[in-house]
């Protein structure tokens, strides 16, 4: 896992274009939780496919490059923009649609970093023993993360209304879930990521899929949640999209955060290997609540309530995922 990242970070270093470089590192450092939360999901399969680390790590990577080059320059850049969009990955794991390339019959801006990744992808996806099942549910949730262009749109006024215009459309209902949780979860990507891990387990049925995917949107609204939690003071401060501004007030956000965490887990707790999802759920939400504003002011408070509603086995994983913060020198996720 570690000697993964080293690699795609020592290419990344070799980027001609300086802003694809720079957003390249970033999507490796600033984001390096979302790595390892991502790799974690190789624990899944009843069996271990050796392969699948590297490709859950290079789908996130590029998550995070084209997350980041969207937070950063709202895609004004001209490198960035001939790299696509989010919705580039759902054509990247569709491994029986031809791909013509980040830049096709141009040069590599990157010197074909991109493609290097996607080529990863596209070839660890074919050889897992359960793609054909998961082709056209993991193509579905990918293609949803596109609501992570629209929450960088350069009109902030005009976002709420295109989010829940595209959660309408795009997403449907899920029961008992606002429409800016489901865009929060579908921004998450973990619905495809714990599809392509379950596609690596020759096991998994179509059912098994379902129900992951399922309960994965759950998970996702949270991740997104807790990682908007932590930077709800910055973000109101540069104008950046924060789910946790559409609830009435701070005390109902916290509430409704600490009540997905409960389904969140009792949902993953009842999947096939159940124990497995757990672990990978505990620690995502002990890895946001170990971030230095999640423990600072104003809200330690805040989060010590949310750690006691988090389960024993996040709390149990605290001392892990500080430790993890220490080693890697991670201030917030």
């Amino acid at each position: 896992m570690r000697a993964t990242i080293g690699q795609w970070h020592a290419r990344a270093l070799t980027i001609p274009d300086p802003s694809m470089r720079s957003n390249a590192l970033a999507a490796l450092s600033d984001k390096r939780p979302l790595l390892d939360g991502a790799a974690l999901f190789w624990i899944l399969p009843t069996r271990r496919h050796h392969e699948l680390v590297k490709l859950l790590v290079a789908f996130q990577i590029l998550a995070n490059f084209h997350d980041h080059a969207g937070e950063r320059a709202g895609r004004a850049s001209s490198a960035t923009e001939a790299a696509g969009t989010i919705r580039t990955l759902a054509t990247i794991v569709d491994v029986e649609r031809p791909w013509a390339g980040y830049f096709g019959d141009r040069r590599p801006a990157d010197g074909g970093y991109l493609d290097a990744l996607a080529s990863t992808c596209r070839s660890v996806s074919a050889r897992l023993p359960g793609y054909g099942a998961a082709r056209a549910l993991l193509v579905q949730q990918t293609q949803r993360a596109h609501v992570m262009d629209i929450e960088h749109g350069p009109n902030e006024r005009d976002r709420p209304r295109l989010l829940r215009q595209f959660a309408a459309t795009d997403l449907g209902r899920t029961e008992d879930l606002e429409w800016w949780e489901l865009a929060a979860g579908a921004a998450s990507l973990m619905t495809a990521i714990v599809a392509l891990a379950l596609a690596a387990d020759e096991r998994a049925t179509p059912d098994d899929l379902d129900e992951a995917v399922d309960a994965y949107i759950w998970v996702g609204a949270v991740g997104t949640l807790l990682d908007n939690y932590i930077d709800q003071f910055d973000d109101a401060a540069t104008g950046a999209h924060n789910y946790m501004s559409y609830y009435g007030s701070p005390d109902a956000a916290q509430e409704r955060l600490a009540s997905l965490i409960d389904r969140a887990l009792c949902k993953v707790g009842a999947l096939r290997r159940g124990e497995h999802h757990l672990v990978i759920v505990a620690s995502m939400t002990a890895m946001y609540l170990t971030s230095d504003s999640a423990r600072g002011e104003p809200l330690r408070a805040s989060t010590d309530e949310l750690l006691a509603r988090s389960g024993s086995l996040t709390r149990v994983l605290l001392p892990l995922m500080r430790a993890w913060r220490v080693a890697y020198k991670e201030a917030d996720a």
